[in-house]
């Protein structure tokens, strides 16, 4: 017996999910290729992810700041 195909989780959408690929960790969906981005399924963890990129990027910047020695 073949194993059940998992349909996309947006709404009207009755595509099959993509495997590995469509599935959201913020949301826990699992969306076609036309909805595996964050934008496209309008995931509910967008502004969590955004707030995470912000701070991982900010703290990147921050290790690599040049410091400026005066008066050598």
């Amino acid at each position: 017996m073949a194993p059940k195909r998992i349909r996309c989780n947006a709404k009207e959408c009755r595509e099959p999910a993509q495997r590995i690929i469509g599935d959201c960790g913020f949301c826990s969906g699992h969306f076609c290729g036309k909805h595996r981005l964050l934008e496209d399924h309008k995931c509910t963890g967008l502004e969590d992810c955004k707030k995470q990129s912000h701070a991982r990027n900010a703290a990147q910047l921050e290790s690599e700041r040049t410091q400026v020695i005066r008066g050598v």
